[in-house]
């Protein structure tokens, strides 16, 4: 029999939401929608709008930049983070590997929740932050 995971503590374990406190991460929980993707399903397609992050409770996927993986990720991880704050087309194919289980949040429903709530949002920008900063590549003059 599975035991089910409070989505408030699965959002804690993911850097993106660690430093919110208790209070923000119920009302971020919320909003989750759990979505399940059988191996080698494209869960997010390159170019697409992009309207959800997902957060892997389960399984594992491969990020796809032209033809070449470029990523691969497990549980705890998360993507689609800048598209479901800009609207922006998404910058890669996501492809589950093996069966996975994704916690969606939703554009449209997130968004209200971050304008009202400045200090999650703040909070959640920093942890952005020093993902570009850790993934950004090292310019030379």
């Amino acid at each position: 029999m599975a035991v089910k995971t409070d989505p408030a503590e699965t959002l804690r374990q993911v850097p993106l939401f660690s430093s919110l406190d208790k209070k923000e991460l119920t009302m971020l929980a919320k909003l989750v929608k759990e979505q399940r993707y059988d191996q080698g399903t494209t869960i997010v397609r390159s170019g697409a709008g992009g309207h959800g992050l997902y957060i892997i409770k389960e399984g594992a996927v491969s990020v796809v930049q032209n033809g070449k993986t470029v990523a691969s990720m497990g549980p705890g991880q998360f993507f689609g983070e800048i598209s479901v704050l800009d609207g922006g087309p998404r910058t890669a194919d996501v492809r589950a590997e093996a069966p996975t289980v994704c916690l969606a949040l939703i554009s449209w429903e997130v968004k209200p929740l971050l304008m009202e709530n400045a200090g999650m949002t703040y909070k959640m920008l920093l942890e952005m932050v020093k993902r570009l900063r850790n993934t950004a590549p090292l310019h030379q003059d």
